[in-house]
């Protein structure tokens, strides 16, 4: 791997905050429909990812990496055995953790709470001993003063174990289940490496303040969020629109958690878009594309070929692709397993996905 050479992108983390859904909301008479929501905001048009859906979350901090977090989680009855599960020995490390995965996967889940807090005032943060708490359910703090406390993080990140301290509580990590890494691409004017964590809340926190980047914040489940998309009412990136797509395959919030939990510490694939230029549009190789190469450089210049993105198909192999031409936006899956994760099965997918090229 290429990536100590000429980085230029920077860690981040973000957090899919999923909740029950009302029961009046769904049909009887569909046992098939999606029994929760997952929390989305809208970007104003200066912030990253601009007038976009996405999940909360943002860039890490070395804060998120302090010394002074383990000694806390240690007062609530976490012990190294604790730590140690949230990484599997021998289970692959992608880029974004190596050298110390569970160091590196604490740090990301307090990224993720953070910028959460900051965004959207909603605290993932436990006040209740390790042996009190519930097996399903993230800790919600309400009882702070949130616009004080978002101000003084926004401004200083090391806030957040000050924050801690004065409420008797720690960050929530290990309801937080790693889902999924995906690093931008090329043609992105600003790149990331994000960790993106999953995470559910019992009750829809009723008092959400979002901060100045947020100009929209909304329930929906993916099943719906994806149709909206079709029609051009949301915009989504590739990392958004195809998570959506893998949830919209378990529509029951226990099973989907439950999956989660037994992922989170296997660890899966990078996902990290390879652009090629053809007649008619782009297509995106994501791992396991026959043509996704097996020695990847992170900073290559994006591939021209001299065919349409269906010539480029070739169904006798295995496909697995966003591609781009015309009004068309597509998610491609043939033959393709992922490693510990949903298989979406073989599927030619119209996702209104947003690509810088």
């Amino acid at each position: 791997m290429k990536r100590a050479i000429e980085r230029r992108w920077r860690d981040s983390a973000s957090l899919i905050v999923l909740a029950k859904r009302n029961v009046d909301a769904i049909s009887k008479s569909n046992t098939d429909a999606c029994n929760y929501d997952i929390l989305l905001q809208t970007r104003t048009h200066n912030a990253s990812f601009s007038n976009s859906v996405v999940f909360p979350g943002g860039v890490t901090e070395e804060a998120d990496a302090s010394d002074h977090w383990l000694p806390l989680f240690t007062n609530f009855g976490y012990t190294k055995r604790d730590f140690e599960a949230l990484h599997r020995p021998g289970s692959p490390a992608n880029p974004i953790f190596k050298d110390d995965p569970v160091r590196r996967h604490i740090a990301l889940r307090i990224s993720a709470i953070r910028e959460t807090f900051e965004e959207l005032g909603l605290l993932i943060c436990s006040t209740e001993h390790k042996n009190n708490k519930p097996d399903i359910w993230s800790g919600i703090l309400s009882n702070v003063d949130t616009k004080h406390w978002q101000s003084k993080i926004s401004k200083n990140p090391s806030e957040l174990f000050n924050l801690c301290k004065e409420y008797n509580c720690y960050p929530d990590i290990w309801s937080l289940h790693y889902w999924s890494n995906w690093l931008s691409p090329v043609t992105l004017p600003k790149r990331f490496d994000t960790a993106f964590y999953v995470a559910a809340v019992k009750d829809k926190p009723a008092n959400i303040q979002s901060s100045n980047e947020v100009v929209k914040v909304e329930w929906d489940h993916p099943i719906n969020l994806l149709e909206r998309n079709t029609k051009g009412e949301v915009i989504l990136h590739p990392p958004q629109g195809y998570e959506l797509s893998r949830f919209s395959h378990i529509t029951d919030l226990g099973k989907l958690i439950s999956f989660a939990r037994n992922i989170t510490s296997q660890g899966n694939e990078l996902i990290f878009p390879i652009p090629i230029r053809a007649k008619d549009g782009y297509v995106f190789l994501l791992p396991g594309d026959h043509l996704y190469p097996a020695n990847v450089d992170y900073n290559a210049q994006i591939i021209t070929k001299d065919k349409t993105t269906k010539e480029l198909r070739d169904t006798t192999k295995t496909l697995h692709r966003l591609e781009i031409a015309g009004s068309e936006r597509l998610i491609v899956v043939h033959n393709y397993t992922p490693k510990n994760h949903i298989n979406m099965g073989n599927q030619i997918k119209s996702v209104n996905i947003t690509i810088h090229q």
